[in-house]
């Protein structure tokens, strides 16, 4: 049976007797008697043991029964004490006369489970943890988690593991065992008490009954006629219900009944041992909870022999369970029989749970000073076996001056240390890179050498700096780096003037082909300004750079075309033509008619009739022709107008006069019009737009020339 599910069940019967036992006096009440029973808990952590206690003889009253554990005192009047934790209880009571007490009644705590100890390691650690108690088995669980508590281990009853924190371990189990007998006095132990019955009870059957009963401890002590191999089943010794079967009321008189607080939903067994007292007819016993019948069966055959009855019964909605036997034989021919160990119980699940607490020290990390890298072949010196935090161990693997290593350093045994790590870094003799300077043109501007190379290595260089020479320069490293010396070589070029082949003049507006870009010596560059083909320029040469050359010049003559413009007017009573301007000044000229006829080679001519001219200009080898369209040759005043918006003399035409002013006066001699630049405005109304009547009008013409002209003009609408 599982120690842990199970609860024990002891029944003690304790007789304790007063001084006045032994009086002789027959007037004296007969000896108080405590008696009891009790009940374990039903598993570990619950208090839920019980005491039950019964007194007979001495003198009404009796006190409350009491109960102690040593700091507190309990009472009851039933003397049922519930709801007790394991321990040693001192029972009494009292009446008029005397006190009795029952000493070291112990109520003991259900097998638990058994862990190992808490303990404290080093950081990851392995230790292993131990639980016993159970036989279904286990699960750990860890807090926080660890990743050593894996499914592999964790149902182990000896798990191994290595936490690198502080770890509260839970392991878990249960157990699963029928519960302490639930009824009262079902050996029989305590008497005639406890259970309810609607036979009658003697205490001695003397000639015989039927419907009663008795508790003894064998059949023939209770009634001489039965056989004396009828003894109480639990120890042979105790005591059991002998019954007579009752031959009234059809079986329905209750042989022994008891009420029990159950739980719903719950399944109970209830059991029973009968042995068959007489016969011929056997007692036909029927089991009823709740008025349901549970079951009905015979008592044995034969005399003497006792038998198990076992039946099953789910509470349902029910709180308790009202628990009767009857015995449905009714004959008076035997059907005697003795009930013993009657028993009411449950399975009790039982959670166990314990925890182990682990408490992990964290790894110290052993701390050494770094080593400066070093050049390759620099001697090493050996390292520290004593970290500048004071743990001791060893370094592997040996030291390497040529190469670098990660060297690791083991704690020695005992010391809750991590390991460490050191590196010294080797560094290779390396020789210094430069970018390469570039040539350059002897005189130019030599740029400061670096001081530090390439490759990061530092120093100095030597000899001084000359831009006038090609020269060898070396670079000494400075001191602590492994490098070696370095050089490098700048070539200084001579300087060259770049040649070009002249340029011809140009007229103003010819085409100018591109300039070479290269040199007649090969020099390569570019020319500003840009090309000009209007005016004479100076163009510079700029030689690209990686040359060594200098700047060139280079001219070219642009011959301008005679700026001049065509004038045409009347010179008295000729049309002339005439160039005007810059650049006529010893040129030649060559007038041409619409048909591109010659018509004279002087500066002005004379022409007689309207059309398009043109005159061809040179000057210096550059020639510009341009043309003109006269559309009248008239140089004379007209003598009248005719304002009337037909198209027909409608104004005052003097367009080929180059007039400077032209004034209108009426015959009172007064001015009506003026007007400066005049060619061919006025169509017969005054300076304030209003028209003038009919008439002669008079007028001054101011010719650019210098010359005025006076005559009439006549205004008919």
């Amino acid at each position: 049976m599982n120690k842990i599910a199970t609860s024990l069940f002891l029944i003690l019967s304790v007789f304790v007797y007063s001084e006045n036992t032994f009086n002789k006096n027959t007037n004296l009440p007969p000896a108080l008697v405590l008696s009891y029973s009790s009940t374990n808990p039903t598993c570990p952590g619950l208090n839920n043991g019980a005491i039950l206690a019964t007194v007979t003889g001495g003198s009404l009253p009796y006190s409350n029964f009491s109960l102690s554990n040593g700091t507190a005192v309990v009472t009851s009047a039933t003397g049922v004490f519930s709801n007790l934790a394991p321990g040693t209880y001192t029972l009494s009571i009292s009446d008029a006369f005397s006190t009795v007490t029952q000493p070291n009644i112990i109520i003991i705590a259900p097998t638990d489970l058994t862990t190992s100890t808490a303990t404290t390691l080093c950081a990851g650690t392995p230790t292993t943890l131990s639980v016993s108690g159970s036989t279904t088995g286990y699960l750990w669980t860890a807090n926080p988690a660890d990743a050593s508590l894996t499914a592999a281990n964790n149902t182990s009853a000896t798990p191994s593991v290595s936490p690198n924190v502080t770890t509260t371990y839970t392991v878990t189990s249960t157990s699963n065992s029928p519960s302490a007998n639930m009824v009262t006095n079902g050996d029989f132990s305590l008497g005639n008490t406890g259970f309810t019955s609607d036979y009658r009870y003697l205490v001695n059957a003397g000639g015989g009954a039927q419907g009663v009963y008795g508790v003894a401890t064998t059949a023939v002590s209770w009634f001489q006629f039965f056989p004396s191999c009828n003894v109480e089943h639990t120890t042979g010794t105790g005591k059991m219900m002998v019954i007579d079967g009752s031959t009234l009321n059809a079986g329905n008189d209750k042989v022994w009944g008891q009420t029990i607080t159950v739980q719903p939903n719950q399944t109970y067994t209830f059991s029973y041992w009968v042995q068959t007292v007489a016969l011929p007819t056997p007692a036909n016993i029927e089991v009823k909870i709740n008025g349901v019948v549970v079951g009905t069966s015979l008592a044995p055959s034969a005399e003497c022999s006792w038998a198990l009855r076992t039946y099953t019964w789910n509470s349902g909605t029910a709180t308790s369970a009202q628990i009767a036997i009857y015995d449905k034989e009714i004959s008076s021919g035997g059907n005697d029989f003795s009930l013993d160990d009657i028993s009411f119980t449950t399975n009790v699940v039982c959670s166990l749970s314990k925890t182990v607490v682990i408490t992990v020290t964290p790894r110290t990390t052993p701390a050494f000073s770094a080593v400066n890298p070093i050049c390759a072949g620099t001697t090493l010196s050996a390292l520290p076996t004593t970290s500048t935090n004071s743990i001791t161990g060893t370094w592997s693997p040996a030291l390497n001056n040529s190469a670098t290593t990660t060297y690791t350093f083991v704690p020695t045994t005992g010391q809750c240390a991590a390991n460490a790590s050191l590196t010294i870094t080797v560094n290779p003799i390396v020789a210094p890179t430069f970018t390469a300077v570039n040539p350059i043109c002897s005189g130019a501007t030599l740029a400061a050498l670096p001081t530090t190379s390439n490759n990061s290595i530092t120093g100095t260089w030597s000899p001084a700096l000359n831009n006038l020479a090609t020269t060898t320069y070396t670079f000494a490293p400075a001191a602590g780096q492994c490098a070696t010396n370095g050089t490098m070589s700048i070539t200084v070029n001579p300087n060259v003037t770049p040649t070009f082949t002249a340029v011809s003049p140009i007229c103003s507006g010819a085409t100018l082909s591109a300039l070479p870009t290269t040199s007649n010596n090969s020099i390569t560059g570019s020319w500003a300004p840009a090309l000009n083909n209007t005016a004479t320029t100076n163009y510079t040469f700029t030689p690209n750079l990686g040359q060594c050359s200098s700047t060139a010049t280079l001219t070219i003559n642009v011959t301008p075309f005679p700026e001049f413009s065509i004038t045409a007017g009347c010179d008295g009573t000729d049309f002339v033509l005439s160039a005007t301007g810059i650049g006529t000044t010893n040129a030649s000229y060559i007038w041409f008619d619409s048909s591109h006829q010659n018509i004279g080679n002087t500066p002005s001519i004379t022409i007689t009739n309207q059309g398009n001219y043109s005159l061809e200009l040179s000057n210096n080898g550059c020639s510009e022709e341009k043309p003109i369209t006269v559309a009248n040759i008239l140089c004379s005043v007209p003598k009248g107008i005719s304002p009337n918006a037909d198209g027909d003399n409608d104004t005052f035409d003097l367009s080929n006069l180059n007039v400077q002013q032209l004034q209108i006066f009426n015959r009172h001699g007064l001015e009506v019009y003026s007007k400066s630049n005049y060619t061919n405005e006025w169509v017969g109304k005054s300076n304030s737009g209003n028209e003038l009547p009919d008439g002669t009008y008079y007028f001054i013409v101011h010719f650019a020339s210098g010359k005025t002209k006076t005559g009439w003009v006549y205004i008919n609408k």
